[in-house]
């Protein structure tokens, strides 16, 4: 038995994603016959991992501030083994501009794309490149923050003259904001798992058919909104192709324990939209779909990730 944290909540704008995943995982882990307590974002959060000195952390955080490479330092700063990917590789994939950058250098395919920085829209006047980058990237054309997930802030745009209002309003989530060209075809994530001392492997491709317009927050998380096929029905030697691509982007990514891919397959070219070193764990989320379509219960993927960050190396506890 071991004595856990799981992290969930904080200040992002996924918060009720990662409660939902938190509570989800504590009740596994209380199953498993592991001591479990549970610990939200807050200013005093520091102070109550010192008092609490747990075993590992299991980290349920979702968006800026839990997924994004903050908590993983400070978890090593205390000596904390916890799940998932470290500081680095949780920097890298938060950041699709930084992401899609390092896939691009290894020949991964990801869409073609242009970023902007609210700074240099105000002190550069970079808001004059917006149509030049639009039109050479072709519409319709994908608007997005650059560091939220769940489709948060997500605009499909398909003329110039609702080019600004998607900007906007991808603005209203960061900073930075990538466009980025649309891909059409079939929707597919791809979780990863690696288990301590194995090679990571991908559980089940999931082919994704939201019953609406598209895969946004509502589809991700309201039961029935979404239709799931496990494993994806793609021609064997495309579901290859997906799962190579998979692989590479999460190996180049630095990423470790588990993450979810995430793709569009247009023809035969694996399109890489945007990677999750955290992925949800609610009834809806396609990395615990997977696992079960694979002969993995809900309680056994847990331990699998837990056992991974325990075996990991850690500095010493404070």
């Amino acid at each position: 038995m071991a004595h856990l944290v799981v992290l969930r909540g904080g200040r992002s704008m996924e918060r009720d994603v990662s409660v939902m995943t938190g509570r989800r995982v504590a009740h596994a882990l209380e199953r498993l016959g592991h001591e479990v307590r549970e610990l939200d974002l807050e200013e005093k959060t520091t102070k109550s991992l010192i008092e609490i000195s747990p075993d590992a952390a299991f980290v349920c955080l979702h968006g800026v501030g839990g997924e994004d490479g903050t908590v993983q330092a400070l978890l090593e700063s205390l000596g904390i083994p916890y799940t998932g990917s470290g500081p680095h590789a949780s920097i890298r994939c938060t950041d699709k501009d930084y992401a899609k950058r390092m896939l691009s250098a290894v020949g991964v395919p990801t869409p073609p794309f242009r970023t902007f920085v609210r700074r240099a829209m105000h002190e550069m006047g970079a808001a004059a490149a917006l149509e030049p980058a639009a039109d050479s990237l072709g519409y319709p054309l994908a608007v997005k923050p650059a560091r939220e997930g769940s489709g948060l802030g997500l605009s499909k745009v398909e003329s110039p003259e609702a080019l600004l209002d998607a900007v906007y309003e991808a603005f209203g989530y960061d900073t930075k904001i990538v466009l980025e060209r649309w891909v059409s075809g079939t929707e597919i994530a791809a979780p990863i798992l690696e288990p301590a001392g194995e090679i990571p492997r991908i559980l089940e491709l999931v082919e994704i058919r939201p019953r609406g317009d598209g895969y946004d927050f509502e589809a991700k998380y309201t039961p029935g909104a979404t239709d799931f096929a496990i494993p994806a029905e793609i021609p064997p030697e495309s579901a290859a192709r997906v799962e190579e691509t998979a692989l590479t982007t999460y190996r180049t990514l630095g990423c470790s324990g588990v993450a979810r891919v995430d793709m569009v397959l247009e023809g035969d070219t694996p399109w890489v939209l945007d990677v999750k070193t955290i992925p949800g764990f609610t009834e809806t989320s396609t990395l615990p779909l997977a696992a079960e379509a694979a002969g993995i219960g809900f309680d056994e993927l847990v331990e699998t990730i837990l056992e991974a960050a325990l075996h990991q190396e850690t500095p010493a506890k404070l």
